[in-house]
């Protein structure tokens, strides 16, 4: 890979210009971005790895494709049928176990999207390895593992972006933009929706898969407890919804919205964050995350209202006004708000026009990319100290400066970290 120091980014001028033209609407990425443009030369491209390539992973190795800096050479995967047919699709190299990808000094980046219990640790070892992440959300399975990503990451001087492509969509840059330039005065309550969990699944001992095998199911399940194979246990939305792998839509899906929240406004590093609420366990299925949860957040002094829903954030000021913002598209208590020119003399929040691109331009060019891990820590958090709440049905207190629970109790502390199996553990 050649080092350059352009960025090959739309130009400042140009995006704000399109932003006041079509301020509620989601924005369409020509499909030039998509590979219709020749590719560069191979001595100025990225190489990139892919690790897991199940349903997201698959449409990531898809949209890499059409990044015409990258050229991916190699995918690990614990399914045979997946590893096989992606790596001959870009004629690289196939890998059951993602450690000798991660061996090869060839590669620039790898992009993460395995189940949720492996986006960290793998994440991890790669940036120890040099190498950059693009990593699906949600983070990590703990508030540990995510303290530990950003000491990795910042040790090793290596990029990363996170899975939230909502940063890269006009119409949710927009509607940040104008809240943290004061549209709608001192935001004074937030409000965030994002789609509900539940429980069920089988826990029935089912016959492992030919195509996953004895070898792949242990890998699958790495340094999570080990547990019989099921039919619902290795696939959505039980990758998603146990509680082995996952604290559930609390991150899984909250990260969008919540993410949109820290792009938006610096309330949850403002002061003291104190989280109370309920939420359902069904702690006999096989999907035991929490779910149908209702948290009241204070965020220093900003009220911050998380609940199941559809995936917004409504950023609410002193006078009433408000601007809300979801991937379908920006509205506002009055229209107008949204016309209210970005200033372009002041500083403007990042300008992405395509989430994979960004990710390979700042490999190459050792720039970060929008969705940076120190506002994926910051949201993934969040999602966390709901969780503990829940299960300890308690008020949680977190010292957004210092990172750290103030004045845990023991059961609080217990769920900072989790064990992890041998030879796994990440420390």
């Amino acid at each position: 890979m050649k080092k350059q120091t352009d960025c090959l980014k739309t130009s400042r001028r140009h995006f704000l210009k399109a932003a006041g033209l079509a301020a509620a609407a989601p924005m369409v990425v020509p499909s030039s971005v998509f590979g219709d443009e020749e590719k560069a030369a191979p001595s100025e491209r990225v190489t990139v790895g892919h690790i897991g390539t199940g349903n997201q992973g698959g449409h990531l190795f898809r949209s890499i494709q059409g990044v015409k800096e990258a050229q991916s050479v190699a995918v690990a995967d614990c399914f045979k049928s997946r590893r096989d047919g992606y790596s001959a699709a870009c004629k690289g190299k196939s890998y059951a176990d993602f450690r000798d990808l991660l061996a090869r000094e060839d590669i620039d980046c790898v992009v993460v999207a395995t189940p949720d219990h492996w986006h960290l640790p793998v994440a991890i070892m790669a940036a120890r390895a040099k190498k950059s992440a693009y990593v699906e959300k949600p983070l990590g399975l703990t508030i540990e593992l995510d303290l530990l990503a950003q000491k990795a990451f910042a040790e090793n001087g290596v990029q990363f972006q996170y899975g939230t492509q909502q940063r890269s969509q006009q119409n949710c840059w927009l509607g940040c933009q104008l809240v943290r330039q004061g549209a709608i005065g001192k935001v004074v309550k937030i409000e965030v929706d994002a789609p509900n969990g539940h429980g069920g699944g089988s826990k029935t001992e089912a016959a492992i898969p030919p195509d996953l095998g004895e070898d792949g199911f242990e890998m699958w399940t790495g340094p999570a407890p080990k547990r019989p194979y099921t039919v619902d246990r290795c696939k959505p939305d039980g990758t998603y919804m146990i509680y082995d792998y996952s604290i559930g839509y609390l991150g899984g899906w909250g990260a969008h919205p919540l993410d949109i929240m820290v792009w938006g406004s610096d309330a949850d590093i403002s002061g003291v964050v104190t989280v109370e609420g309920t939420g359902q366990i069904n702690e006999n299925d096989l999907l035991d995350a929490v779910f149908n949860w209702n948290m009241s957040i204070k965020l220093g002094e900003v009220d911050l209202v998380f609940k199941p829903g559809g995936d917004r954030t409504r950023f609410i000021g002193e006078n009433g006004d408000w601007i809300e913002v979801r991937r379908g598209g920006t509205s506002a208590s009055k229209p107008e708000l949204l016309k209210i020119p970005v200033k372009e003399d002041q500083p403007t929040l990042q300008v992405s026009r395509n989430h994979y691109r960004d990710f390979i331009l700042g490999v190459k060019n050792k720039t970060a990319p929008v969705s940076n891990l120190k506002d994926a820590v910051r949201s993934d958090v969040i999602s966390h100290l709901c969780d503990i709440a829940v299960r300890t049905k308690s008020v949680v207190k977190w010292d957004s400066a210092k990172q750290q629970l103030i004045a845990p109790t023991p059961e609080q502390s217990k769920i900072l970290s989790r064990d992890m199996r041998a030879p796994w553990k990440i420390e």
